[in-house]
């Protein structure tokens, strides 16, 4: 397939591109100021990965699409909703018949404040790729509703609908789900969580985005938010389920995968890009995280784009 058959990505704050001259970090991508956004569009084939800090949501409503997510290929099968944090790099590679699909992007601190299975939560934070068990839990008709309420002038049309998408993910939630892409971190134990909570961890979130190219301690986190460091720390984990380091590096690594996949960059120059500042603690982290050597997932990258070419061609 030619370059041409791909689709540019719309320019957008919080979103970025691995073919872009300068990339950002995950990490960089978290504001309190985004807002929910719903498209229903025929999907286009990527010619490379990209990121964001938003949860999304993709619902096929006429035929099967693929992914490809941190490697690995991700089918959504008409009707089924699927579920992801889109700070792990992500390209849609085969739109297949498909004319018109859901593509929900949702705020990070907006569905960590929704009464969710705190196990659905436990599972997107970790990285895992969440897919609905039923099928036709969603019709065309609501999401064009919900695209028009959302641009009302009227605030409290604009809350009944992000109230309506939440009960929709309480539905999903309990209608029963599954992980598509596991990775290699397991989730932690399920937590209760209070808007207390929530409040001060989108507010560590944001100073982390602002500064994620400094070198960040957990006492410069927490004394922005004016908290005591341990308390700091403890929340954010009942929160995000990942510790403030293994978030950062999460992110990080997120980046790296990226970069390995659609970039000609050495591994080293990867690394330093990605806010690694040591090349013995990049490797073993990427190891622990994905299970090989940023060598092997070169390759195994290559080979997979190599494929999805000739089978799109």
């Amino acid at each position: 397939m030619e370059h041409s058959a791909f689709s540019a990505l719309p320019a957008d704050p919080f979103m970025c591109s691995s073919d872009e001259r300068e990339t950002r970090s995950p990490l960089s991508l978290y504001s309190e100021y985004q807002k929910m956004e719903i498209e229903l569009r025929a999907p286009h084939a990527m010619a490379t990965s990209h990121w964001h800090g938003q949860v999304e949501i993709n619902v096929p409503f006429d035929g099967d699409v693929e992914y490809v997510i941190n490697n690995d290929v991700v089918r959504i099968k008409q009707g089924h909703i699927t579920l992801f944090w889109a700070c792990t790099p992500h390209q849609l590679t085969n739109p297949g018949h498909c004319q018109s699909m859901a593509i929900f992007n949702l705020p990070m601190h907006l569905f960590l404040g929704w009464p969710l299975d705190k196990e659905l939560i436990n599972y997107v934070t970790h990285g895992m790729v969440i897919n609905s068990l039923a099928s036709q839990q969603l019709s065309e008709f609501e999401v064009r509703r919900w695209q028009q309420e959302l641009s009302s002038k009227d605030e409290q049309i604009r809350q009944v609908t992000i109230d309506e998408i939440g009960l929709m993910l309480k539905r999903f939630s309990l209608s029963g789900w599954q992980p598509l892409v596991v990775n290699k971190t397991r989730p932690t134990h399920k937590n209760r969580v209070s808007r207390h909570a929530q409040f001060y961890v989108s507010q560590m979130l944001e100073f982390i985005a602002r500064h994620y190219d400094q070198s960040l301690t957990i006492n410069d986190v927490a004394e922005h938010v004016k908290l005591n460091p341990n308390y700091a720390m403890g929340i954010f984990q009942r929160v995000m389920q990942l510790t403030m380091k293994q978030y950062i590096t999460a992110m990080r690594i997120n980046h790296v995968r990226a970069l390995l996949s659609d970039t000609d960059k050495t591994v080293l120059d990867v690394a330093l890009t990605a806010g690694f500042r040591s090349s013995s603690r990049f490797y073993s982290a990427f190891d622990r995280y994905v299970g090989m050597s940023p060598q092997q997932y070169r390759k195994l990258s290559q080979q997979r784009r190599l494929m999805g070419r000739e089978e799109n061609s």
